[in-house]
């Protein structure tokens, strides 16, 4: 073996070493990221918690409805009510679908209403996805997310409770996948 050979087989071996440990590093980043993403999604991080302060009215908004129509926080004077935002990408927000379509069947003979905003999604995929899931209460786009401003919305699913008084009585981020949680915020607005 001459030395020119020596030396490139050399080279080659440091290159092989050192792809091998940027492969290395780049699966434990994407492992990290997606660790991450897992446990943090969803579970209601403080920079995600709604802006909008218990006890104060509710912002007053009107919504374009998916079936036609639309709708206003006035609509609903009077009567219980919980709002969800939330997106069709969002697994979370699909997660939670079943919940809130028990929990509407469950309360709404009792004089609580439903209505859920599509946010930080196209308004095609939203309407597919109120479809789709088949929900039987309102739903409508948040066009340019205006409404999940007034409400200080950051990210779907976001769930409000707003007291027969408009005010807000609760709010949350995150996904709603035991029905006696769900259950237990609804039963606050509906017995006040």
């Amino acid at each position: 073996m001459t030395n020119e050979t020596v030396i490139r087989n050399k080279k080659l071996e440091i290159r092989n070493h050192q792809l091998k440990n940027y492969l290395v590093f780049l699966l434990l980043f994407t492992v990290h990221c997606s660790l991450f993403t897992v446990f943090t999604a969803c579970s209601g991080p403080q920079d995600k918690q709604p802006t909008a302060k218990i006890g104060a009215a509710a912002p007053a908004f009107t919504l374009s409805l998916a079936s036609g129509g639309s709708v206003t926080l006035d609509s609903f004077k009077g009567k219980p009510l919980v709002i969800t935002f939330m997106a069709s990408w969002c697994p979370c927000s699909n997660e939670s679908a079943p919940v809130f379509k028990e929990a509407y069947s469950k309360y709404n003979p009792k004089g609580v209403e439903f209505l859920m905003m599509g946010i930080q999604d196209s308004e095609s995929k939203f309407k597919k996805f109120v479809d789709r899931k088949q929900f039987p209460f309102p739903a409508g786009f948040d066009k340019g997310d205006k409404i999940a401003r007034l409400y200080g919305v950051n990210a779907p699913p976001t769930t409000f409770f707003i007291d027969q008084d408009g005010k807000i009585a609760r709010a949350y981020y995150g996904k709603l996948v035991e029905i006696e949680k769900l259950s237990a915020w609804v039963d606050e607005i509906a017995e006040k």
